[in-house]
């Protein structure tokens, strides 16, 4: 899986770095080799190749990184929009009457499970900015505590979740509202100067 996932990703990036590739070539290269770059500054203007040839050169330099660079980010943060986003709310992996577990999803046939007792223990989740972490582990992770037992009042499961990033807890309402635990769910939130909040979410 990960060498189909790996493969899978360098074709999509490369397939767009070419075309970026060529639309940069098509409209910068008159400018990139030209020795002419008239510069309108206040009532003076004037020819930034001759007057400054080094700056003039740093710049045509520095333009090859930093567009491949931004163009990589561009690409793998449209990479992960088409492969790595689940969807929201999906049929339940884990009957409602069943012991508490959570259900790993990936693209095989096999299915991953981690038992009650590790979830007492450490999840360390690691990804590139935009790789899916928060979509694709959280979300589906925060979807199956909330929805287990969730009909009944003895066995469903009370969390407490801290939103630094302030906008986790909307998909927390929606799962909460989907199972019907909207009673359940209270958000407490910090308002700075600046009006922006970080909830801090508790399900009870």
């Amino acid at each position: 899986m990960f060498v189909n996932t790996f493969t899978r990703r360098i074709v999509f990036n490369a397939f767009f770095l070419a075309i970026l590739s060529f639309i940069y070539f098509s409209f910068f290269y008159d400018i990139y080799i030209s020795d002419e770059i008239i510069i309108s500054f206040a009532v003076h203007p004037f020819n930034i190749c001759e007057r400054f040839p080094d700056v003039w050169f740093l710049i045509k330099i520095a333009y090859i990184p930093v567009s491949f660079i931004s163009s990589l980010i561009c690409i793998n943060i449209l990479y992960s929009s088409f492969f790595t986003r689940k969807q929201i709310i999906k049929s339940s992996p884990i009957s409602k009457t069943s012991d508490l577990y959570l259900k790993i999803y990936n693209e095989t046939d096999k299915n991953l499970f981690i038992p009650e007792a590790g979830l007492y223990q450490n999840f360390l989740i690691t990804g590139t900015i935009g790789s899916g972490k928060t979509s694709s582990v959280m979300y589906p992770f925060t979807r199956q505590l909330i929805e287990y037992n969730f009909d009944n009042h003895s066995k469903k499961l009370g969390m407490l979740i801290l939103d630094v990033k302030g906008n986790y807890y909307t998909m927390v309402k929606k799962y909460a509202t989907f199972y019907k635990r909207e009673n359940d769910l209270i958000i407490i939130e910090l308002r700075s100067v600046k009006s922006s909040t970080i909830p801090l979410i508790n399900l009870i």
